[in-house]
């Protein structure tokens, strides 16, 4: 029979690294960004666990799995590169997660001993005892993959930010009720392997409480984490919405700016318009004198004024005016082809402040787009259907779009902590008018929707 038993002790520890390399993909998925691939942390952690099973050389039970999370850590920078910090922190939750489900469905496993398999009478019928045994680690294997896929279940609920960078402060900060749980995980380890060498038996077959106090100690670790990510996850929330608003700040400067070029403008053309008398009759008087070279000079300058003060687009609103013709010259300086049939929703309860949050950060993130393009192109329109307003920006397209699963925005390959909230502030913007934006990106081409609601 003990070849039975050790038959049966094997397949458990080969369907608990099994499961918890499967578990180990599932945690880690949502953060990867080929989240497809995580399958192969899993696949990885179970191959290393099972050859430190299999080796004829003995290896401290921690230590073999720390080596098994290093593998997958390893897998997971294999993956995905970016954000090491981060999956610096999954990998070590999971080594955590994997003794706290270990050490709380001990609890159950050693009643059931207690009373299925140890029982003296037990020791006279054989057969039925290792029939039981193989019922309690069936149940063992099925409460343990459970409570690790529940543990894990919240952890990815109240981690919302998967796809935020995570940097080293905070990290620091992340690791550290990890570092005291693994400080408790070490100490317990130390004492019962102390109590093993000196009374040459474990301390839970003399002291039963122990377990109970471990898995005690295991799930306050487990709240403790769970409470320090809605930690993490509030601080970050705050630092996105003081950064929106500093963004936001910036942004209503620059229609301010807008307005006073408008204001500049239109004070321009007043005064040539005022002048415009005096500047017909100099040129009356040169002609009258045959002083048509100096005449036709006069009259470049006079053309030069009125070409600077001339406004190139002409949307129907004077601060969408400007925000377009600026664009336009940004673009063009750049190489690109600007095609503009934007036209303001003059009459409608739609503001023009809003409308130059869309066109600033469409055409920005468009120009940033278009500038490594063969043959660079922004294509901006709008129409009216029915009561909406629709807004397309198009542009040429070189490269890859990730999406944010969670924002259903495309991730933002900026860098600087203004950036990143362009699409968002416009989403904000839509939502006002009870619309939304709607993102298409096929072959060379990106294309942006915005439908608002104009009554």
């Amino acid at each position: 029979m003990e070849v039975y038993w050790e038959a049966v002790s094997y397949a458990v520890f080969i369907a608990v690294t099994g499961m918890t390399g499967y578990l180990f993909y599932r945690f880690v998925s949502p953060f990867l960004r080929r989240g497809r691939y995580a399958g192969a942390v899993g696949a990885v952690y179970f191959i290393v666990m099972t050859v430190l099973y299999l080796i004829p050389w003995e290896m401290e039970s921690a230590a073999a799995y720390a080596v098994g999370t290093l593998a997958a850590l390893a897998v997971m920078y294999w993956i995905d590169r970016r954000n090491m910090e981060q999956k610096v922190f999954l990998a070590i939750t999971m080594y955590l997660l994997d003794w706290i489900s270990h050490g709380i469905v001990l609890i159950p496993r050693s009643i059931l001993f207690e009373v299925m398999i140890n029982p003296p009478e037990m020791m006279l019928r054989p057969v039925l005892q290792f029939g039981c045994y193989v019922t309690v680690e069936i149940l063992y294997v099925a409460l343990r993959f459970v409570i690790m896929a529940f543990f894990i279940h919240i952890i990815n609920k109240v981690y919302v930010g998967k796809k935020e960078n995570m940097n080293r402060k905070e990290l620091a900060l992340m690791l550290a009720t990890p570092l005291v749980v693994l400080f408790g995980y070490d100490t317990f380890r130390f004492f019962s392997n102390a109590y093993l060498t000196d009374m040459e038996q474990y301390v839970w077959n003399i002291h039963s409480q122990y377990l109970w106090i471990k898995a005690l100690y295991q799930m306050a670790s487990y709240a403790a984490i769970i409470a320090e990510i809605v930690l993490y996850q509030s601080l970050k929330e705050s630092h996105r919405k003081e950064t929106e608003s500093a963004v936001l700040a910036g942004q209503i400067e620059s229609m301010k700016r807008h307005i006073g070029e408008v204001e500049l403008l239109y004070s321009d053309i007043r005064g040539l318009k005022h002048d415009m008398g005096n500047h017909v009759m100099i040129l009356e008087s040169l002609f009258r004198k045959n002083e048509r070279q100096e005449a036709l000079e006069y009259l470049s300058k006079l053309k030069e004024q009125l070409y600077e003060a001339e406004i190139k687009i002409k949307s129907g609103n004077p601060v969408t005016d400007v925000i377009l013709t600026e664009k336009q010259k940004a673009a063009e300086e750049k190489g690109i082809a600007f095609e503009c049939d934007f036209h303001y929703p003059a009459g409608t309860k739609i503001n023009a402040f809003d409308v130059s949050v869309i066109l600033n950060n469409a055409v920005d993130n468009a120009i940033e787009a278009a500038a490594g393009c063969d043959a660079p192109y922004i294509r901006i329109s709008s129409y009216r259907k029915k009561n909406a307003y629709i807004i397309e920006v198009r542009n040429s397209f070189k490269g890859k779009l990730i999406t944010d699963q969670e924002r259903g925005l495309p991730e933002s390959t900026k860098t600087g902590q203004e950036h990143g909230f362009g699409l968002s502030n416009i989403r904000k913007v839509a939502q006002k008018y009870l619309g939304e934006i709607d993102i298409e990106w096929e072959g060379d081409q990106f294309r942006l929707t915005v439908m608002l609601m104009a009554e």
